[in-house]
């Protein structure tokens, strides 16, 4: 961690009076748990705050409170007061601003902007920022500024969610960017009342039952390829109907699809409702899976990155199969 970038934008926060919060696109735990984690220690230091999260919120996470937390400001409301008063900015856990989506405009039109993240794609597109790559979460990080502002805040509320976020990216400390701190992080968390168990079981255990017939179909759906070293696998909108799932439900197949021995690497190509594809790629054995979605405009982490095309399906698969020709060689068999 950069600490003067950290200690940089606690200072910020301590001077601002009106915050407005952001993240990525398809919020994922680490994001959510950064929204909430924020939003309720933001409020806890007396701040007017308010929290933009884009499209639908993973149902998982509502135990985070999230839809008494999140997006309770119209864009409408949200672009008139920021008009009118002085509002810092904050992202977290955004590589790159065109990941807010329909709030990018609203997080540049700030008096202010402020980045906390760890990816390490993240070039800073704030006038302060904090970015750690080695961290396992942002939520992580998070816990880092809280302590360095005031720990006598952290309730357990805060706890739980920065809890949440940090088991959401480290596969419940099972993935390689968990680190030594991550659990001692993880342990403190617990001591300031995060409950391992009712987060673990909102999580993993209260999916939707669309969700697991999705899961099941792209599953049936996928196929070995370079010798069994890639698992490949789609979600097209027939298939989001037919199992009467949400596009918010398409987080855990990779998880899925990553446990198949032998594989290096999983592919998996998600039509979205705007007719582009969005690709999640996951790695394994320290294959990296960020330089083919940077190859694309997209970023991440050595072993989970993602990116968009602008294309059909078939033709999204021809481009990311051909830039993994360039590591495995072109034999796809």
């Amino acid at each position: 961690m950069r600490r003067a970038g950290l200690e940089a934008i606690a200072s910020r926060i301590r001077d601002a009076n009106d915050v407005f919060l952001f993240t990525h696109e398809f919020a994922d735990g680490d994001a959510l748990g950064s929204m909430v984690a924020l939003m309720l220690y933001l409020q806890a230091m007396g701040k007017s705050v308010h929290a933009f999260v884009p499209g639908r919120i993973q149902s998982v996470y509502r135990f985070l409170a999230t839809d008494e937390l999140l997006n309770t400001m119209s864009a409408a409301q949200a672009t008139a007061h920021i008009g009118a008063t002085d509002v810092t900015c904050l992202s977290a856990d955004a590589a790159d601003v065109d990941r807010l989506g329909e709030w990018k405009s609203l997080f540049l039109s700030g008096a202010e902007r402020l980045v906390i993240d760890h990816h390490d794609t993240n070039a800073g597109f704030g006038e302060v920022f904090a970015i750690n790559g080695s961290a396992s979460s942002c939520c992580e990080i998070l816990f880092e500024l809280f302590n360095v502002i005031n720990p006598r805040l952290i309730d357990a509320r805060i706890a739980s969610a920065l809890y949440a976020g940090l088991v959401a990216d480290t596969g419940s400390f099972q993935y390689a960017n968990t680190r030594a701190l991550s659990l001692v992080h993880g342990a403190q968390l617990v001591e300031l009342g995060a409950s391992p168990d009712e987060i673990s079981r909102s999580i993993y255990e209260s999916k939707p039952y669309g969700s697991l017939r999705l899961v099941a179909a792209s599953v049936a759906a996928s196929r070995l390829m370079y010798g069994g070293q890639v698992v490949v696998s789609y979600v097209t909108r027939n298939m989001l109907a037919d199992s009467g799932a949400l596009d918010e439900d398409t987080e855990s197949i990779t998880d899925e699809l990553r446990r198949i021995a032998g594989t290096k690497a999983v592919v998996l190509f998600k039509e979205a409702s705007d007719g582009s594809v969005k690709v999640s790629l996951r790695g394994k054995y320290g294959f990296d899976v960020k330089r083919i979605a940077a190859a694309f405009g997209g970023g991440g982490h050595l072993l989970a990155a993602g990116c968009t095309i602008r294309s059909e399906l078939g033709e999204a698969e021809v481009l990311i199969l051909a830039e993994l020709d360039r590591y495995l060689g072109p034999s796809r068999i």
